[in-house]
């Protein structure tokens, strides 16, 4: 027996969308964000740290400078700077150098003189001190030129767009001069701070200048020059940027790797499915074949297991039909040859015998209009319950209007009763069409009556045994139904009567009673009553 419905498939795929993220959502979410924002941020973090360490060298450096300044600004400049320069020695990281109102170079931190006169010595104090090695420098290798593509490739193209910048200096421009007459020095001279930023050699790197007056009396008598590479900031940076693109790397290959996993577990399954759908009909139209459901917990497996059930549902709808057609030609079959031969026969006798073919026919022609009444009865049945019309109907009220409509036919020829087992404090309520739910229950009572000797009673029992379940009972005191049987008198154009009465009984009636009972989530079945007769039990669930 069939209890699947609507309502049901409703709520499991409700089920099915009401769950948290699952496996497949996951996947993309971590791909993407693997994919895109880590080498964003990174790439904006370091744009930020390199910006930082530049402008924390630069004030460095111009404290280094200003307290040359003020430590020069009381003293005899062409006396005094060469050895205040080498008392500072190499506590200072910036290359220092002091220049008189003229711009003539009088004292230089990396000359020879200052660094005899040094008490701490260093092996290099150029701008580029803290300068690694040619060998190290982390651009020559492989993997820092594979990550430096989208950066050179941004540099170009901001090369075309933008106009051209003016070149800037050289950062040797004042390499063997004794007079020095940069920007930023003119500017110390004139009394303000100068700075001014000059390309290295090879441009591995810039060096940072910064002019600062020397006043006395309230005169500007001199500057100093403060100055730095920034081959060591840089450096470090190029390794920083160095294992971010080795990281870079790995990540790729990682999302190299989920990609495939991920066209595994989608893009495979997916395929599957539509080889599936593409052979689901023979070249007819016919069903040859349904979906497969497939294994996991993804939404991929969750859609196969709904194609699947779909599939199920739609062969069990093209049995049912194929069949039916298959039944209703068989049941065609009898009456029309009835009429047939009754119509050769009648041709054949005298007009006194005529009549009686005649009746023949008319019989054989009532009976096909039943069969078409009664299919056309149920194939209703199948339209009104697709179409929703469904109400919070009460039980009680329509087993009393029937009770009380049939009771007063003048033709009755048993009796029927009643009876309420339910609580009479909470009428039953249960979500049907009353007119559906009213046919399966007359359908069952006009089934009663037909095999209830006259005169004798015919119970409609109403209980609800739980909160969950309504159940309908019709009782006769018929002859019975045998254990073989109690299955088969619900199939279509079954009829367990004596031939007299067969050809008034098309055998579609319980069939309509347990297509209505299934549509709303029920079920019927027939069970032999103590001391005779037969129980036909209608069960509904009761809805929340």
């Amino acid at each position: 027996m069939r209890k699947q419905n609507s309502r049901l498939h409703t709520a499991g795929r409700s089920s099915h969308r009401d769950s948290s993220l699952k496996g497949l959502t996951s996947r993309l979410l971590i791909f993407n964000i693997l994919l895109a924002v880590f080498p964003i941020g990174a790439v904006l973090f370091l744009g930020t740290y390199e910006t930082q360490l530049l402008e924390s060298q630069e004030r460095a450096m111009v404290q280094q400078g200003r307290l040359l300044a003020s430590a020069l600004s009381g003293h005899n400049l062409a006396k005094e700077a060469n050895a205040i320069i080498g008392r500072l020695g190499a506590r200072t990281d910036a290359r220092l150098r002091v220049i008189d109102k003229n711009g003539l170079l009088l004292a230089d931190s990396a000359s020879p003189i200052v660094q005899e006169q040094s008490s701490i010595r260093t092996e290099n104090t150029q701008d580029s001190v803290f300068a690694p090695s040619r060998q190290s420098y982390p651009e020559e290798n492989v993997i820092y030129r594979i990550g430096a593509i989208p950066t050179r490739v941004l540099k170009l193209v901001s090369r075309i767009i933008r106009k051209p910048k003016i070149p800037s200096p050289d950062a040797e421009y004042y390499s063997g001069k004794q007079i020095l007459n940069g920007s930023e020095i003119n500017s110390a001279l004139e009394g303000r701070y100068g700075a001014i930023t000059r390309i290295s050699k090879g441009q591995k790197s810039v060096t940072l200048y910064s002019a600062i007056p020397i006043f006395q009396d309230e005169k500007v008598v001199g500057a100093v020059l403060a100055s730095r590479s920034t081959l060591a900031i840089l450096s470090d940076l190029y390794k920083l940027r160095l294992d971010i693109a080795t990281i870079f790397l790995f990540s790729v290959a990682g999302a190299i790797v989920l990609s495939i996993l991920l066209a595994r577990t989608v893009t495979v399954p997916v395929s599957r499915l539509r080889d599936q759908a593409e052979s689901i009909l023979d070249q007819q139209g016919k069903m040859q074949s349904g979906f497969k459901p497939l294994s996991g917990n993804d939404e991929v497996a969750d859609l196969s297991r709904a194609l699947y059930r779909l599939s199920s549902r739609l062969q069990q709808r093209t049995d049912y039909v194929e069949d039916f057609m298959m039944d209703l030609m068989h049941e065609m079959k009898n009456p029309v040859a009835g009429i047939l031969s009754a119509a050769e026969l009648a041709e054949q006798n005298t007009p006194g015998e005529t009549s009686r073919f005649l009746e023949v026919i008319a019989r054989e022609g009532h009976r096909i209009q039943r069969l078409l009444d009664d299919l056309k009865e149920l194939i209703s049945v199948d339209v009104r319950l697709n179409q929703g019309e469904e109400v919070m109907a009460s039980v009680g009220t329509i087993l009393e209007n029937i009770v009380s409509t049939y009771n007063y036919r003048k033709d009755k020829e048993v009796q029927v009763l009643l009876v309420n087992q339910s609580d009479s404090a909470n009428p039953i309520q249960l979500l049907v069409n009353p007119d559906r739910l009213a046919q399966a229950i007359l359908n069952l009572l006009d089934n009663a009556v037909s095999f209830s000797p006259r005169n004798e009673k015919v119970e409609i029992i109403l209980d609800s045994p739980n909160k969950d379940t309504v159940k309908i009972s019709v009782a006769d005191r018929g002859p019975g139904i045998a254990e073989d049987v109690k299955e088969k008198v619900f199939e279509r154009w079954y009829t367990d009567r004596p031939d007299q009465e067969s050809s008034q009984h098309t055998g579609l009636g319980l069939a309509i009673v347990r297509r209505i009972a299934e549509g709303y989530g029920g079920g019927v079945q027939a069970i032999p009553r103590e001391r005779g007769g037969t129980i036909f039990e209608l069960e509904f669930p009761i809805t929340k």
